[in-house]
């Protein structure tokens, strides 16, 4: 794993965290890659937010050459992650892509994290295991049934019954695995209509089944797949993380992202929560690095986009753009200038894109100034 040179990634420093441009640089850079390396996948979730790019087969990647070359063009890179579909289906992509793209991190000093769905063989792994910081991981079952039916929804010709279920005995196991070899292993679970009623069960299996050192907590927007399942009221998602706060393994760390609730809010409910998120034990609200700090790629086509499930039209395309290139341009982009929003007395970096667009599309946040501080 890592030298003991590298900071340990902890509540107090998180790499993926958009604010540490601010403290290291004084401004926002690009200090985050995210490459899609597959469009394959063993499973059809529910939630899925790429569910509809997924195919039977993948197309010719471009030269891992040129996409090192890239990275090299990236004075600040801080943090690098690789997503699909499921990055390590195809062992083919796994020796190709996904393990010199993390080798060649490692090497540099960059933090990694792939995110799997953790139902292959552990062997595979674990020959990402030298090269690897977190293991990400959706964790939306409340039950087996859950898994079986929701992990699958979407997928026309299912495994047997039998074998879905192993897949999440599996999934258990090998984040159990991977954890005792030293892998930040990070559940995340989404909030919405059917994850509601699991939480506590949910973040129990997290901690105690799986041995996971964090568990994340993002609201579920409309997306893909995810459109068809039922959103939670800004009220029921106040009333969720409240919950949360209350059964939660204080000792484990306890990460909130995408939160629609702000410091500037006149919403006291807003207010008073947040105040509780700022002062519990091993909690963090993470400014989303996604359109701040973090470009996604995809290795297929080289279109470059602000997220990988977003419906921004390429930005550009790395065949003949450098990345810091596309990052200026986005930059200057009218749905950035609406975005970028800086508040240093709450360390808040305002809305992303799919916050703004669902509930705060003709807010200012630049006019408006804290009134709950970290």
């Amino acid at each position: 794993m890592r030298s003991s040179t590298m900071p340990a990634i902890t509540p107090a420093y998180d790499p993926w965290e958009a604010y540490v441009d601010i403290e290291e640089y004084g401004k926002l850079e690009l200090t985050n890659i995210e490459f899609t390396t597959t469009t394959l996948c063993n499973m059809r979730c529910e939630h899925c937010a790429v569910g509809y790019t997924l195919s039977a087969k993948d197309p010719e990647a471009l030269p891992l050459d040129l996409l090192l070359r890239r990275l090299e063009e990236i004075p600040h890179l801080r943090s690098l992650s690789i997503t699909g579909g499921e990055p390590m289906l195809s062992l083919k992509s796994v020796d190709q892509y996904v393990v010199p793209l993390l080798r060649y991190a490692h090497e540099r000093g960059v933090r990694t994290q792939l995110n799997s769905n953790l139902t292959l063989d552990l062997a595979r792994y674990e020959r990402i295991i030298p090269y690897l910081d977190v293991l990400h991981i959706s964790h939306n079952w409340g039950t087996i049934d859950d898994f079986v039916d929701g992990g699958f929804a979407m997928m026309e010709r299912k495994p047997a019954r039998a074998q879905r279920e192993k897949y999440f005995q599996r999934m258990l196991d090998n984040a159990k695995a991977l954890a005792k070899a030293g892998v930040l292993v990070s559940a995340e679970t989404m909030l919405n209509k059917r994850t509601v009623r699991h939480l506590e069960t949910i973040h129990r299996q997290v901690v105690e089944e799986m041995g996971c050192r964090r568990h994340e907590i993002h609201p579920m927007y409309p997306s893909d797949f995810a459109s068809a399942l039922e959103t939670l009221s800004l009220d029921e998602l106040r009333q969720a993380i409240h919950h949360l706060l209350d059964i939660r393994d204080e000792n484990v760390w306890m990460l909130f992202g995408t939160l629609p609730f702000y410091p500037c809010s006149g919403n006291e409910d807003d207010l008073r929560l947040l105040k509780r998120l700022y002062e519990s034990k091993n909690v963090t609200v993470r400014n989303d690095p996604d359109g701040r700090s973090r470009l996604n790629v995809n290795i297929f086509t080289g279109d470059v986009i602000v997220t990988d499930f977003g419906d921004e039209p390429p930005l550009g395309n790395i065949i003949h753009d450098s990345l810091p290139d596309v990052y200026d341009k986005w930059r200057r982009s009218k749905l950035a200038s609406g975005l970028l929003c800086h508040c240093p007395a709450a360390r808040c970096l305002g809305p992303n894109v799919l916050v703004k667009q669902t509930y705060y599309r003709d807010v200012d946040f630049t006019k408006r100034s804290a009134r709950v501080a970290l």
